[in-house]
């Protein structure tokens, strides 16, 4: 009995760690921001009230909104078969201590390059988008004026996948015809 109470207590001071860490954090539309989270018992706590999901990406994991969620919200990054909607976190975690850690400096430099390219708008502020009155000015053929916003949410969202979609078929052949 008392070995069971040791493991309790250890894994309740476990959960209340109060360590602070180094995260990125991607407000949809802008540039992701390094954030400092005091507090870890209160993340874990919203990840477990909030249904939260924990996403493997490359090395490290986006904490963003459950599918349920994203569903209604704009694309926030388009990850290959997959779109992130809303706002998240990119969080490092230690596999053998179960444990979230910060990310290192190299790793913030390189995500944040990564996250800006896999944005579905342009992030910077320096493009001027205010020249562009209407979509017919880009495209030769225009689209029906009496569309709604849904569809024209839905058309966007559609078109920035199968940008991406080719983009990724582009890569694959690139590097067959490399040989790698």
């Amino acid at each position: 009995m008392k070995i069971k109470r040791k493991i309790d207590t250890q894994l309740i001071d476990k959960a209340k760690n109060t360590n602070s860490i180094r995260v990125l954090y991607k407000k949809e539309g802008q540039v992701p921001e390094v954030k400092i989270i005091n507090n870890l018992f209160k993340l874990k706590k919203a990840i477990i009230k909030n249904n939260l999901d924990i996403i493997p990406y490359e090395t490290v994991y986006i904490i963003c909104h459950n599918k349920k969620l994203m569903e209604y919200m704009k694309p926030n990054i388009f990850l290959p078969l997959k779109r992130i909607a809303g706002d998240f976190i990119l969080i490092d975690i230690d596999k053998k201590k179960r444990e979230f850690k910060s990310l290192s400096q190299e790793d913030i430099i390189w995500y944040t390059k990564d996250l800006i390219n896999k944005s579905p708008i342009p992030t910077s502020k320096s493009i001027n988008t205010s020249k562009i009155t209407n979509i017919k000015d880009i495209y030769e053929r225009g689209f029906e004026d009496n569309r709604n916003t849904k569809s024209n949410n839905f058309e966007t969202t559609l078109l920035n996948i199968l940008t991406n979609l080719e983009l990724v078929l582009a890569s694959i052949l690139k590097n067959k015809k490399n040989g790698d």
